[in-house]
């Protein structure tokens, strides 16, 4: 009876899938997800909004591409080791999604750019990706991999809008400009109220 519960234990953690099994955030996003970027990257959310559109914007065109920005060792989880390897962490998530994605894997590090494609090879791409820099910073890096999934599509013949996501940091801007107004309103109407009152008590 022991051995049977320690061979159906053992037989358990064989079952669990490896995206959990070797503790891959990346992994874990982007079986659902087009985008992957860490927690814990500091990031405003039109930069995040910029890229993700972009990444949608292939998608819908014609070029399928996921994108995973590795800004800290932390986004690696387990996988610690592929830091500053992009591209063989590239192999390695693309090897992961595979039940679920076997198309275009991008991948983002301060020290480069890696792509996969599944049983496919990716000479163009690579070739492509090698005229762009990572940006050192998390807010450059993310910049720099919305200019890569651009590059990516137009070496497929495939020209992507302009991120849509200016817009909304004009909105943002009207936003506070617009609450702005509103405060310095009030306080305008307080004043007056102010001066009204201390004429009526002069006047009595």
């Amino acid at each position: 009876m022991r051995r049977a519960l320690v061979l159906a234990a053992a037989l358990a953690l064989l079952a669990v899938p490896p995206a959990r099994a070797n503790g891959d955030p990346a992994s874990d996003v982007l079986i659902t997800q087009p985008v992957y970027v860490g927690p814990e990257v500091p990031l405003s959310a039109a930069e995040k909004e910029r890229l993700t559109e972009t990444v949608e914007a292939a998608n819908e065109r014609g070029y399928p591409i996921r994108v995973a920005v590795i800004a800290f060792t932390g986004d690696l989880g387990t996988a610690v080791s592929l830091w500053k390897h992009p591209q063989t962490y590239a192999k390695f998530l693309g090897s992961e999604l595979a039940f679920v994605y076997t198309k275009p894997l991008l991948i983002a590090m301060p020290s480069g750019f890696g792509i996969y494609h599944r049983n496919k090879p990716v000479g163009t791409e690579r070739q492509a990706l090698s005229r762009l820099r990572a940006g050192r910073t998390p807010q450059a890096l993310v910049q720099s991999t919305t200019q890569a999934v651009r590059a990516l599509a137009a070496s497929e013949g495939i020209v992507l809008p302009t991120g849509s996501s200016g817009g909304s940091e004009w909105r943002d801007k009207l936003i506070i400009a617009g609450v702005g107004l509103l405060i310095v309103a009030l306080i305008a109407a307080l004043v007056a109220r102010s001066l009204r009152r201390g004429g009526a008590v002069a006047e009595s």
